[in-house]
């Protein structure tokens, strides 16, 4: 199966991760390399705890915003080999467009989270938790 060379999020999750990104690190200018890295960060970690806790995401509805090229995002492919290694996705789509469903529903639940109690539960997403 092809691989997209870039993948993303649906415009309201996007907009939801740049108001995030503000709000736990407001004085970050958009343009500036550091925020960009800091949004790879948070799209990553979406995936991993995603993948950490074997959930099924649902496909995209609406993805229009493909803005993360995959060379950049898993430069190494890690995510993609953890992904291929235990055999998480559907045959039927990409290893790369399940990646990008995680991080779509990883990113949402940090949100509603972050608007419910003002943080995200660090202690939660670290713990030795199966």
């Amino acid at each position: 199966m092809n691989e997209p060379n870039r993948i993303g999020l649906t415009p309201l999750t996007a907009q939801q991760l740049d108001e995030l990104l503000m709000e736990l690190n407001p004085s970050e200018d958009a343009k500036n390399e550091s925020y960009k890295l800091i949004k790879f960060d948070i799209y990553r970690l979406a995936v991993a705890l995603g993948i950490k806790e074997s959930k099924l995401p649902k496909p995209l509805e609406d993805k229009s915003n493909s803005v993360f090229r995959v060379s950049e995002l898993d430069p190494d492919k890690t995510l993609f080999t953890v992904v291929e290694c235990l055999g998480m996705h559907s045959k039927e789509v990409s290893i790369y467009s399940y990646i990008e469903q995680l991080a779509e529903q990883g990113i949402k639940e940090f949100y509603q989270q972050f608007q419910s109690t003002g943080e995200l539960p660090y202690a939660e997403y670290f713990s030795d938790r199966a």
